[in-house]
């Protein structure tokens, strides 16, 4: 893990989650305050800081706009209590809603923004509706829900097997395979499973939750980010344009050119975090700029 040093800019924290312990970070505001508050979900093989610690960078980019923001670790993920073969969607969203109300209880803010990365994204959705107080939802390369992902799910392989056989030309492959260093079995397992992980394929109680309703029931505005080089990004954007429809809300997007599903450059994630906090700064002006709480 990476070392996080508690100052007057963030405090950790920890609440309790079905019986279990839980981490978090709580980022104060220091700009003008807003009625918002910020909440972080990390995709499912992650942790409190997001991809390439983007969490924590933009919470702190956050805290100079006059937001709360609130990072935490899933139960059986990061350094939170809990079985990590036993974390499904459902209990990450279970862990969600009890999030909302731990930075509600702190700050005394009345709505919140959820900002999802991959599966974090799908968790955002899933706990949308279970808390009036959540107003907006901020994807990061969100997957498909209440649709057919095979579309996606296939384009998301092909990248993987493209990406793998490009290696198997590289003189450091090879050179890695001699020093004993590459992971066969990591290799085979995003082979078979496409770039799952384990249990992300779905379990039973994921598989009862109406992500339909979910999302078209959510009163609120979402934001969709994602890079032009996602292999998934173009059914994902189609299929999420018609449930917005359904929904009788706007499609907000933005594509950053070029940018891959995790955004791994200086410049993309930046992109991201500036869009995602302009979106948001438009959601919850200051109060001193009379906005209500």
């Amino acid at each position: 893990m990476i070392a996080e040093q508690q100052t007057a800019m963030q405090q950790h924290l920890f609440f309790d989650s079905h019986g279990q312990r839980v981490l978090a970070v709580l980022h104060p505001p220091t700009g003008s305050s807003r009625p918002g508050a910020l909440v972080f979900l990390h995709g499912w093989a992650g942790y409190r800081i997001g991809p390439h610690q983007m969490f924590t960078k933009i919470a702190r980019m956050a805290s100079e706009m006059g937001f709360w923001s609130l990072r935490f670790d899933f139960r059986g993920r990061g350094d939170s209590q809990g079985d990590a073969a036993a974390t499904t969607l459902s209990t990450m969203i279970e862990d969600a809603r009890r999030a909302v109300e731990v930075v509600c209880e702190e700050t005394g803010v009345e709505r919140v923004a959820l900002i999802g990365d991959c599966s974090g994204s799908e968790v955002a959705i899933g706990a949308a509706t279970l808390d009036p107080r959540i107003d907006s939802l901020v994807l990061w390369s969100a997957p498909i829900v209440a649709g057919d992902r095979a579309q996606a799910d296939a384009a998301k392989r092909r990248s993987i097997y493209s990406s793998y056989l490009s290696k198997l030309f590289r003189r450091e492959t090879w050179a890695k395979l001699a020093g004993g260093r590459l992971q066969p079995r990591m290799i085979l397992r995003a082979l078979t499973r496409g770039g799952k992980g384990a249990g992300e394929e779905g379990a039973a109680s994921d598989r009862e939750i109406d992500w339909y309703d979910r999302f078209v029931s959510f009163p609120g505005e979402v934001l969709f980010i994602y890079g032009s080089n996602d292999p998934t990004t173009e059914s994902a954007l189609e299929h999420y344009g018609e449930l917005s429809r359904q929904a009788g809300r706007q499609l907000n997007r933005h594509v950053v050119e070029g940018a891959n599903h995790a955004f791994y450059s200086l410049g993309w994630e930046r992109e991201v975090m500036e869009v995602s906090l302009d979106w948001l700064a438009e959601r919850y002006p200051p109060l001193s700029e009379g906005a209500d709480g």
